[in-house]
């Protein structure tokens, strides 16, 4: 067909008329979308290059000889003629006589029947357009310029964050070095490879335990009077220290002198090797560079030269006309630049967080696309216009594209995924809680009964039962273990005597059994108070306490505990809310805890029981914690703000799923847990899956294909999560994979669960988790002291499991305030949380307004060890009360700390932004505190 709009057509266009054949589709598609789309010769900004891109099928029953028939154009606008996925011609799937119908109308110069066919044909050839491309990367990211797949190209290597992104120069360019930063532990050959690709230097290596002489730091020096300096044991004489461990060199050259000027600092090639050298180097290790200038490359000192010499870096004296190879060693203290703000046409535009289109949305939008399309139809025939569109229209056609609009729209929910499952696999490895919904949570409280006269050790997991709601009991299990003891709280309070330190003092009184007779390592208290009391408790008793008294009332004698017998709970391996089967740190799995369930923090243990022998006949004694001067007035203190024997329970519990037949037509089941109302429960996670033969009765065992190498060899299931079309959050399906001599046909699949009760306990109140189950202790009672918190269902939302598991590729060294702002972030956005919850959140993370990382020595024993000191600054005004600035910096130390490698150290300090105050934590060598 010739050009209509009296224009020279473009090469590409004259190309795709003459030779149109000669193009597979998405080819034409392609580029047609570069002539017809943005920044094309033919754009027409009102209007989408889609909608001037016709495609329809050959009419025709020949054997095709390509995807695409022959190409026109009609004005500035292109009709492709398809040869598959029609409803008419060589490849369609209905019976022969429509396409004989169509070419008879056709011999009759009329069109009506197969343009409105083409109605859902256009919207089809999009859709299948849109499918090639999905996983077609390169396209995507090079001529959609599709910006969320570029932000998950950035997850792969820990640069989620654009605040991230931004700190290092030409961030893009570092994603094709995913497959070294994402190799742990890192090695000074994957060092030596990234910096010879990305600078583009062949001549350079990295050389391993440079010896360097450390400064000791003054306050380790040895000097009398000083407690902890044992000759022979931990003294060094003198004032540094030799170490091998601590640094390694950038060997770089021989250079041209134009080369040997280019890694002068401040040069751009210098500080992109500075921010590589920090983005992939995990250790807090000191390096230098050294770059060497080739033989006969030194010229002499010109003064006026536009070269600009500089002294010390690429300037010598010598005598004659050449010089042998010489060498300059510059210090990372010698470039102080910051890294450049990307360029303009490489800023990030990252996509905002919008909630995330429903299949009802995608089902109008679909809807409304064919109808537009049927309006174009009734331009062209008017005639048809009653049965088409209007309150007249014929109920079939209604249906018609009622019906296709349903499956373009599940197509097109699924091409625009943002809960892809190609990260699945790699989340479930690392951090399976992310792709889980949050139970409810709750504090539970056990009392012990009359017939409790000695220690009893409630265990972990242990099953508890509340009232009646909507019918069903909601099942909690507990997190902590308790030990329970024949022991009450009688009293509670806080006193300042003049000339007496300020003491709070515990009342308590056993019962069945005196207090010599009384054995225990350890008594764990809740601080149960109002939230803010009890969080201002917890920092008075972590930072201000100054001693510990145990007495008994009467006979027997005291015994002085230090402060440090008074521990923390909740940032340990075996303190985690949740079942945890990840490969990677927990330190993550803590951070969402807090904003979880931050309660579960409040527990505190006291230690040095065995250090009171002195105990006396008698069944009561009293707890002192005198002590320090307070910044701020405790609120009056009462027998309400401790509790015994608390614990956190989670609403978890093993069920069953509803019996599953294996048939051969379908890939993967929906798991539905077993009972009367499916509403009642959602699936957790999946335990296990047992075949039963028909008719033997065998047993067969499948294990998980994921991350198991035996995969192959044995039965096996998958588990895979989408999400839900019928309710929020996301739904489970299980499919199942095994050798050829287990036949699965008919096989029924009998699945073991870990469900909660969803959104159900949200109707419960304190007191209602009190009914017992068949492991629930018989020496105690037991209710809940706190309002249950709500269940969260996984956050689907502009790729969050993407930036999730940028966090666990993320690098201590490269951290700022504004960046671990992002990263807390995207943290506590997770879940799905209700606005005030994520408000308090924001609130919080907006506190931390400064934050610096860097590298120091300390001497431990006789040996340097090099680490992080962990600075930053708390604005108080972001928090409710003083306790909840101090939990919030005690997580922030436990986070941070959590990316030291096991090889350095952490040294943390908080500060108050109005006041000055300092918090120091314990220095730690990996999660062991350093003495």
């Amino acid at each position: 067909m010739a050009d209509t709009t009296g224009q020279t057509p473009s090469p590409i266009i004259s190309d795709l008329l003459h030779n149109g054949h000669e193009f597979s589709f998405p080819q034409v598609m392609r580029l047609a979308r570069t002539v017809l789309g943005s920044g094309g010769e033919y754009e027409l900004p009102e209007i989408p290059w889609q909608e001037r891109v016709r495609v329809r099928p050959d009419l025709s029953f020949a054997f095709p000889a390509a995807d695409v028939a022959r190409i026109e154009q009609d004005g500035s606008d292109l009709q492709v003629t398809a040869t598959f996925l029609g409803l008419y011609g060589s490849s369609s799937p209905l019976p022969a006589f429509y396409t004989e119908d169509l070419m008879d109308e056709a011999s009759n110069d009329s069109s009506v029947s197969r343009d409105f066919l083409d109605i859902l044909h256009q919207r089809l050839y999009q859709l299948y357009f849109a499918c090639w491309s999905k996983y077609r990367i390169f396209i995507r990211m090079e001529e959609e310029k599709n910006l969320l797949d570029r932000e998950r190209l950035f997850c792969l290597i820990g640069l989620g964050e654009k605040e991230l992104r931004d700190s290092v120069p030409d961030a893009w360019s570092l994603v094709r070095y995913a497959g070294l930063l994402t190799q742990f532990p890192r090695s000074a050959e994957g060092l030596q490879t990234l910096l010879r690709d990305s600078l583009g230097v062949s001549r350079l290596e990295v050389e391993q335990c440079v010896l360097r002489k450390v400064p000791i730091p003054v306050d380790q020096r040895m000097s009398l009077g000083i407690s902890g300096m044992r000759l022979g044991v931990d003294t060094v004489l003198g004032s540094e220290i030799a170490d091998r461990m601590g640094k390694f060199r950038i060997l770089v050259g021989p250079l041209k002198k134009k080369e040997f000027d280019s890694f002068l600092p401040g040069t751009p090639q210098h500080n992109k090797l500075l921010g590589l050298i920090r983005l992939y180097v995990l250790d807090p290790f000191d390096f230098d560079l050294k770059v060497t200038l080739a033989a006969g490359e030194a010229r002499p000192i010109t003064l006026g030269d536009a070269a600009g010499p500089r002294l010390g870096w690429n300037t010598w004296c010598f005598s004659g006309e050449t010089l042998g190879a010489v060498s300059t060693i510059f210090s990372p203290a010698h470039s102080k630049a910051k890294a450049p703000a990307p360029a303009e046409d490489e800023c990030d535009d990252t996509p905002e967080s919008t909630e995330p289109p429903t299949l009802l949305d995608y089902y109008k939008k679909e809807l409304a696309l064919l109808r537009d399309l049927a309006n174009d139809y009734i331009k062209i025939h008017p005639d048809m216009a009653p049965l088409v569109s209007g309150h007249m229209a014929d109920s079939g056609v209604e249906r018609l594209l009622e019906g296709t609009a349903f499956l373009n729209a599940h197509l097109r929910m699924k091409i625009e995924d943002d809960f892809p499952e190609v990260i699945h696999n790699v989340i479930h490895a690392i951090q399976p809680n992310y792709l889980r919904p949050i139970p409810a949570t709750t504090i539970i409280a056990f009392t012990p009964k009359a017939n409790c006269t000695e220690p009893h050790l409630i265990p972990v997991g242990t099953e508890l039962k509340s009232i009646p709601v909507d019918g069903t009991e909601c099942r909690f299990t507990t997190s902590y273990p308790v030990e329970i003891h024949p022991l009450a709280l009688t009293n509670a309070s806080f006193a300042q005597p003049p000339g007496k330190p300020a003491a709070i003092t515990l009342n308590l009184k056993l019962t069945g059994c005196a207090l010599k007779d009384w054995q225990l390592n350890s008594l764990r208290l809740f601080l149960a108070g109002e939230h803010k009391d009890a969080l201002n408790l917890y920092l008075v008793l972590m930072r201000y306490l100054k001693r510990i008294v145990i007495a008994p009332a009467q006979g027997g004698q005291p015994v002085i505990l230090g402060a440090e017998q008074l521990k923390a709970v909740g940032f340990e391996d075996t303190d985690l809310l949740f079942p945890n089967d990840a490969s990677g740190s927990t330190s993550q799995q803590v951070l969402h805890e807090y904003f979880i369930q931050p309660d579960k923090f409040l527990f505190i243990d006291l230690h040095g029981w065995e250090k009171w022998r002195e105990r006396g006949d008698g069944t009561e004694f009293e707890i002192r914690f005198e002590l320090d001067m307070l910044p701020f007035a405790l609120h009056q203190v009462s027998k309400a703000d401790f509790t015994l024997f608390a614990t956190p329970a989670v609403n978890l519990f093993r069920h069953q799923a509803e019996p599953i037949t294996i048939k051969e037509s379908i890939a993967r089941y929906p798991i539905l847990p077993f009972g009367g109302n499916n509403r009642h429960y959602a699936v957790h996670s999946i335990k296990g899956v047992t075949g039963l033969v028909d008719k033997i009765s065998e047993k067969i065992q499948f294990i998980s294909s994921q991350c198991n190498p035996q995969s192959s060899l044995a039965p096996v299931f998958q588990v895979t999560r989408s999400r839900s079309h019928a309710h929020e959050g996301v739904d489970t399906f299980v499919s199942v994979e095994a050798p050829p001599k287990f036949k699965l046909q008919n096989m029924g699949l009998y699945v073991d669960l870990l469900c909660s009760n969803g959104n159900l306990p949200e109707k419960l109140q304190a007191g209602d988790i009190c009914k017992n189950t068949d492991n629930s202790p018989e020496i105690a009672g037991f209710a809940n002291c706190k309002p249950v918190k709500r269940s969260a269902q996984v956050n689907p939302r502009n790729g969050c499991l993407w930036m999730l598991y940028s966090l666990c590729n993320l690098n201590l060294a490269s951290f700022d305030a504004k960046s671990l702002r992002a990263v807390l972030d995207t943290a506590s956005q997770a879940y799905d949380s209700d606005y005030m919850t994520t408000k308090n959140h924001s609130d919080r993370i907006k506190g931390l307004t400064e934050l610096q990382i860097k590298a120091i020595d300390r001497v431990y024993g006789k040996s340097m060890l090099r680490g992080w000191e962990i600075r930053f600054v708390l604005n108080h005004e972001s928090f409710d009360s003083p306790g909840e600035q101090y939990l919030f910096g005690a997580l922030l130390e436990h986070f941070l700390s959590g990316f030291a490698t096991q090889s350095s150290f952490t040294k943390t300090t908080a500060e108050v932004l109005q006041d000055g105050k300092k918090y120091e934590w314990p220095m730690k060598m990996g999660r062991r505190a350093l003495v």
